[in-house]
């Protein structure tokens, strides 16, 4: 009687592939959630960055003063408006909104600074220079991140981002 074998998977054979399986998966998930951070600070400071960009054109366009502020109060992370203060009364009313884009609504978040108030807000005028040659900038940090992206404008309006240091990482 010649013994024959079967085509499936012995028992040991299964627990052993799950095992190897497991380990890999135990190694890759730290560095795929720190992927997905990644790729949220990077998106919201690309959005925050059009926006700007967009209310610095707004500004060029129609010649005249162009405002970025908070959707509420003093919190970046509530979302971004582009605004033109059309009765010059020097607060955001909804018939004077250019485009408003929601907060990033997850684990980014962002902190507003500038040279006088860091929480006013701030804008570009009719040649596309920062109103009164302020410079303002905007922090990125997530959570669980050791760094995050800077924002800036400059005095003349130019705009740019770079890396930093930020307080997460651990």
């Amino acid at each position: 009687m010649a013994y024959s074998r079967s085509d499936g998977f012995t028992l040991i054979e299964l627990v052993i592939t799950l095992a190897v399986l497991a380990i890999v998966v135990t190694w890759a998930i730290p560095s795929f959630l720190t992927l997905i951070q990644q790729n949220r600070l990077t998106a919201t400071t690309n959005q925050v960055l059009g926006v700007v960009s967009q209310a610095r054109s707004e500004a060029l366009r129609r010649s005249d003063r162009v405002w970025v502020s908070p959707l509420e109060g003093t919190s970046w992370t509530s979302g971004v408006a582009i605004w033109r203060d059309e009765n010059n009364d020097g607060t955001r009313a909804d018939s004077e909104v250019i485009r408003l884009i929601p907060g990033p609504g997850n684990s980014v978040s962002i902190a507003g600074a500038s040279t006088t108030l860091a929480t006013a807000p701030f804008g570009f005028d009719g040649g596309g220079f920062a109103i009164d040659e302020q410079a303002y900038s905007l922090t990125f940090c997530a959570d669980d991140l050791p760094e995050g992206q800077i924002l800036e404008i400059n005095g003349g309006g130019q705009i740019r981002t770079e890396s930093v240091a930020c307080g997460g990482g651990g």
